[in-house]
């Protein structure tokens, strides 16, 4: 018991020092010292260049002039959220007078212009080096189109100084969420202790050397016409791959070149991630490497529809992975001209390079006329999605749409794009009249992923064991996440077989899976994963043991103890995260480090004074420290700040609870299960909180529109047939028990209400 003692004391020291700086400017060399910039590059490469001058990459930041800035600042003032704010211009310079987020009137630089098109947005100087994105953004399409007017980015949130999307919060910031991406030879030097900032970069905006690497090495050997193997850069010069048509095949294969690394010089940009390694300049050759780099988004529910259609933001990658395409080895240059990001051919003649247009570029396969909207490819297979209110971009999963999966999950259908008078039995009617598989094989699919959605839960674990081998990675991975959604023996068995899958996306999924396994069992199949050869692999495997970690035996925890060092390191990498904060707290708690895991909320707070999931992280750590006042005080000014956000109203809700201050505590968690972000076990805990104030009729009520909200979830279910037996409401009973005969077969409880309920 002592060894156990000291080895969670040596535990401890790892976050003892919470508040240490990242990428601070002693560990990391001046961003100019390696970088030339891309007007030098275009002394020997100047057609490339001059495509580049016609990119989004050229014009992703510029510094403000009278060329690059497009919106009104002829002294134009505006008012949203009751904030008035003024665009003016003095000696040249562009300025912002506008509310701080101290409720007091201030007037900002602008320090670059952010974006082109169709919007543009403004980087304000705010101080101790943070740079914070404007949230008023200037719509530059012509005026015909509804542009050339000033628009707020969040219309339909009540913005105040204290709200969480104010224009000077964590989530507008510059440095931490926007700079690496539209900037060239990023260096962000944060520090912690001041939550400040000396950032640097070698150049303004997306330059040559964002995707090829510093050219200092280059331009010297460019002069002796002496080149090494990579000619002098320290990214790998990837070759672009080759593609065919074989005899009768109206779609090409690829002939020669498949390489991940060619699309992952696009990825680390163009795809929704956590950065969880350094940018040290190497050449690497591992396939794999971008996992190695970066932690990547999934395909959670905020970010993605049920059926993998695009939801958030999640720039490119993630959607991409899920098609064909990608498997197959297309990569980004295959469809983009790399330089100028444009489409190498007009409409569908890119989609054409590969699927043989006298095959696919006919009314017998669109089912359109010609040269109609219909007609064209992106249309039904890239469906738009706009973001920024302005701002329309392609879905990349390459789906075909369907009508059913969309009624079953209310996901879009892309039919109803162009069709948006009718509905989607509308759209299921005119597809069965099109040609069947038999007549015209050009139809014929295989079965798609997402028809899991039209299946019982009951038979949803054997067809994603056949999808499995099927589908790409990331698809794989959400086929895991939704046999979780009813966890069984099966599925955690499937789950320990994809822990040796040669894919990391599946084998993080796979890990998430067994997080319900208690401790005493999970940790023997999830220890040796922090041997994993990848590195997000093992961040997310340490992630999950680290809660675990007073269950464990001794003899692990000397190893794990690295593995802690390493997910530490790499949280620190995002050290001006306040995600990153809560994990580090998280970390503290589990090694009974409670002092150390107190400054890591404070700390997350002090970088997003009022974002939700931190002051709910830091109310609950008062709850476990039995300190309700200090509890109470922060979950009431959460209430306040953010109304809308159903877990502050849950966890208010039972904090009222604990209090037996039952009336009042049903209050809150019914009004919690009632919001857009609310989850199935919102609801449970509602109804169970009406119930127990005699108002089991609103229980009922409550868990008929949460299983329409939330159909099969066996708690939800459950509950109703509960009630419905109690109040002897026959037609409530009636419909709990059409599912929970199918989602508990066995049960023994379901099977008496089906006797006497003569079913």
């Amino acid at each position: 018991m002592t060894y156990k003692i000291s080895i969670l004391l040596m535990l401890c020291m790892l976050v003892v020092t919470p508040l240490v700086s990242a990428n601070t400017k002693d560990n990391v060399s001046p961003a100019t010292a390696q970088y030339i910039g891309s007007d030098t590059c275009q002394n020997c490469h100047q057609t490339e260049h001059k495509l580049w001058q016609q990119s989004d990459h050229h014009k992703a930041m510029q510094a403000p002039s009278a060329d690059s800035v497009l919106g009104d600042f002829n002294n134009v003032e505006v008012e949203f959220h009751q904030i008035k704010t003024r665009f003016f211009k003095s000696d040249k310079q562009y300025f912002v007078e506008t509310t701080n987020k101290q409720g007091v009137r201030q007037t900002f630089d602008v320090k670059y212009t952010f974006g082109f098109d169709p919007l543009q947005q403004y980087i304000l100087d705010t101080g101790k080096g943070h740079m914070q994105a404007f949230n008023i953004a200037w719509d530059t399409r012509p005026k015909a189109q509804g542009g050339q007017r000033w628009y707020h980015l969040q219309p339909d949130e009540s913005i105040t100084p204290d709200h969480p999307f104010f224009w000077q919060r964590h989530f507008q910031n510059w440095n931490s969420r926007c700079a690496e991406c539209h900037t060239t030879g990023y260096e962000k030097n944060y520090q912690a202790e001041t939550n400040s900032y000396a950032t640097q970069f070698a150049e303004t905006t997306v330059g040559c050397e964002s995707c090829h690497g510093p050219a200092a090495l280059h331009q010297t050997q460019a002069k002796t016409h002496q080149f090494d193997a990579n000619k002098g850069f320290t990214k790998l010069n990837a070759k672009p791959p080759v593609w065919g048509f074989a005899p009768k095949d109206p779609i090409a294969n690829l002939v020669s070149g498949k390489n991940n690394q060619y699309m992952q010089q696009c990825a680390d940009c163009h795809s929704r991630r956590l950065p969880i390694a350094g940018k040290t300049p190497t050449i690497k050759q591992n396939p794999v490497d971008y996992h190695d780099a970066n932690y990547l988004s999934l395909m959670s529910a905020d970010l993605y529809f049920d059926d993998g259609q695009i939801k958030d933001e999640v720039f490119v990658m993630g959607s991409f992975l899920q098609s064909k395409m990608a498997e197959a080895g297309v990569t980004c240059s295959n469809c983009h001209n790399p330089h100028s990001g444009k489409l190498k051919l007009p409409g569908n003649q890119t989609c054409t390079q590969c699927h043989s247009a006298p095959t696919y570029d006919l009314p017998e396969h669109h089912q359109h006329k010609v040269d109609s909207l219909g007609s064209q490819c992106v249309n039904c297979h890239m469906p738009a999605r706009t973001y920024m209110q302005v701002d329309d971009r392609r879905d990349h999963s390459f789906v075909i749409p369907n009508a059913a999966v969309s009624a079953a999950i209310d996901s879009p259908n892309a039919c109803l794009n162009c069709h948006q008078k009718e509905d989607l039995s509308w759209v299921a009617a005119k597809l069965a009249t099109w040609p069947k598989a038999k007549s015209s094989p050009l139809l014929a699919t295989t079965e798609h992923w997402s028809n899991i959605h039209l299946l019982p839960s009951t038979e949803q674990l054997t067809f994603a064991k056949q999808q499995l081998s099927k589908t790409s990675p990331i698809v794989a991975a959400k086929l895991l996440e939704i046999i979780n959604r009813q966890p069984s023996q099966g599925s955690v068995t499937l789950a320990i077989e994809q822990l040796y899958s040669e894919e990391p996306l599946l084998r993080r999924a796979a890990i998430d899976v067994l997080r319900n396994l208690p401790p005493d069992q999970g940790y023997q199949y999830l220890y040796p994963m922090l041997k994993d050869p990848v590195k997000s692999v093992r961040f997310h495997a340490t992630a999950l043991l680290a809660s675990w970690l007073s269950q464990m035996p001794e003899t692990l925890l000397p190893e794990l103890s690295f593995a802690i060092d390493e997910y530490k390191a790499s949280l620190l990498l995002t050290a001006d995260f306040p995600t990153s904060h809560l994990s580090l707290a998280n970390l503290a708690l589990a090694m009974g480090d409670n002092k150390t895991a107190q400054l890591h909320f404070e700390q997350a707070l002090t970088i997003a004074p009022n974002l939700p999931s931190a002051m709910l992280a830091l109310a609950d750590f008062w709850r476990q420290t039995n300190n309700q006042t200090k509890e109470l005080a922060i979950l009431e000014k959460a209430i306040v700040v953010n109304h809308d956000f159903a877990d502050v109203l849950h966890q208010y809700g039972l904090f009222w609870v604990r209090k037996k201050e039952y009336y009042k505590a049903a209050q809150w968690l019914v009004k919690a299960s009632d919001l857009a972000d609310a989850q199935p076990y919102y609801a449970y805990v509602a109804a169970t909180a009406l119930d127990s104030i005699n108002r089991t009729k609103q229980a009922i009520d409550l868990l008929l529109r949460a299983n329409q909200r939330w159909p099969q979830q066996t708690d939800l279910l459950y509950s109703l047939a509960l009630y419905a037996d109690k109040t002897k409401d026959k037609a409530a009973i009636k419909i709990a028990l059409a599912e929970l005969q199918i989602l508990l077969p066995n049960n023994p409880q379901v099977q008496q209400w089906l006797i006497q309920n003569g079913q």
